[in-house]
């Protein structure tokens, strides 16, 4: 009896040892010292630990996350390209290189949340395969960056919202997620996550780690190629 009874609180044990949670990771800051053909825009950096905001092929729909934040320009602003800070837990580690989601949401109107239902409401979004962004170590955790197939320009004056996530199975890959960032800057960062009973979008009462950027760079090697092609 007493064996059938260690069996089982065992089982029990790695049941919960292996279940999503909605934060982990390893809490860490930046070393990152960014380019000179960059231009930021925005930009709130790591200070804590990962926020989960993932797609889960092999759980969804029981189980799907996401974490959205918010900015806002005062003059009409366009950006080639976003970075941002991310980790991993309930796995191996990371880097992995799987697809990732971004979606660009407008404000619900309150101020303090993007507009609803969660991605389906979005007034764009990007589905970058694997192999798509870059990722790299930076501290503890990772950062990575996209360059956006086309300028992005975005209103003056007008709050918008954007979630970033990737998507790959949790057995046995584990959790990705957006890593912290403090002070807060305009709304709080939310959170969507269901399975653990989180609501979208819920104040997690901190930010999320991102910059935004034009990067001159790109501008011209993107110049150049089109001169080329014009050429021949």
């Amino acid at each position: 009896m007493k064996l059938v009874l260690s069996i089982l609180v065992l089982a029990v044990s790695l049941s919960m040892a292996v279940a999503p949670s909605a934060t982990g990771g390893v809490s860490g800051g930046s070393t990152w010292e960014g380019i000179d053909t960059e231009f930021v825009y925005w930009t709130q950096l790591p200070t804590g630990y990962a926020m989960g905001s993932q797609y889960f092929p092999d759980m969804y729909p029981d189980y799907d996350s996401g974490v959205a934040d918010d900015f806002e320009f005062a003059v009409s602003t366009t950006i080639n390209m976003i970075r941002w800070w991310g980790g991993y837990w309930n796995g191996a580690g990371g880097p992995i290189d799987s697809p990732v989601e971004i979606y660009l949401y407008l404000d619900d109107g309150t101020g303090n949340a993007p507009t609803l239902p969660q991605h389906s409401s979005a007034i764009a979004s990007w589905m970058i395969p694997a192999g798509g962004y870059t990722e790299v170590a930076d501290g503890a955790n990772f950062v990575m960056r996209y360059e956006f197939p086309t300028w992005v320009v975005f209103d003056a004056g007008q709050k918008y919202w954007f979630e970033i996530r990737k998507a790959f199975p949790f057995d046995p890959l584990g959790q990705y997620g957006w890593i912290q960032s403090e002070p807060i800057v305009l709304s709080s960062c939310v959170q969507g996550f269901d399975g653990l009973g989180t609501v979208w979008w819920t104040p997690q009462a901190i930010d999320a780690a991102f910059e935004l950027v034009f990067d001159d760079e790109i501008a011209l090697e993107r110049s150049t190629w089109a001169d080329i092609k014009t050429i021949f």
